[in-house]
């Protein structure tokens, strides 16, 4: 009975030099979408606190550049990296193609060549390397774009309770200039 790891190995030797791409590939996605997360969550924090600053600050123009410096100082990391975060995902179905493709040579390759002893050997193994980087990249992006997308709405929502916060204090300095 072959164990896991094993079972791993030999998968990892059928996708190819593209499948160790992907992995590295994968490594670097999920490790910026969870530091990515984990400053999204520090952010909401961050958010609360400087809603309860906001009340010392008795002027509008005061208020508005307190406002845009921490738009530029919190938000602005988290903003930067939502375009790289979408190319990386949209990355992995691309590498997984690119190992289809690359398999699918191996397996023409292996059809065409009358020197192999045995060409079916080199057919499936063609065939296995496009089937597994196919499933690779399949299962590296569908997850990530679905956390993706959470993680935009949710930073859509941090943006907004910002924004709304600051109306409301902005509001009520206008309404109370003295106060």
């Amino acid at each position: 009975m072959i164990s896991f790891l094993e079972e791993i190995k030999i998968l990892i030797d059928q996708g190819g030099p593209v499948l160790w791409f992907m992995m590295i590939l994968c490594v670097f996605l999920y490790t910026i979408l969870a530091s990515t997360w984990w400053g999204l969550l520090s952010l909401n924090h961050k958010i609360r606190h400087f809603e309860h600053s906001l009340n010392r600050i008795p002027n509008a123009t005061l208020l508005r550049d307190e406002i845009e410096l921490f738009e530029l100082d919190q938000l602005a990391w988290v903003r930067r990296r939502l375009p790289v975060l979408s190319v990386l995902i949209a990355l992995a179905p691309l590498c997984g193609l690119l190992g289809t493709v690359a398999g699918m040579l191996n397996t023409f390759a292996g059809m065409g060549s009358q020197s192999t002893i045995n060409p079916l050997d080199s057919i499936s193994s063609g065939i296995s390397q496009a089937l597994i980087t196919t499933q690779a990249g399949l299962l590296m992006a569908i997850p990530a774009a679905f956390l993706f997308a959470l993680l935009k709405s949710r930073f859509e929502a941090a943006c907004g309770s910002l924004d709304q916060c600051a109306t409301r204090r902005l509001a009520f300095v206008a309404l109370n200039p003295h106060s």
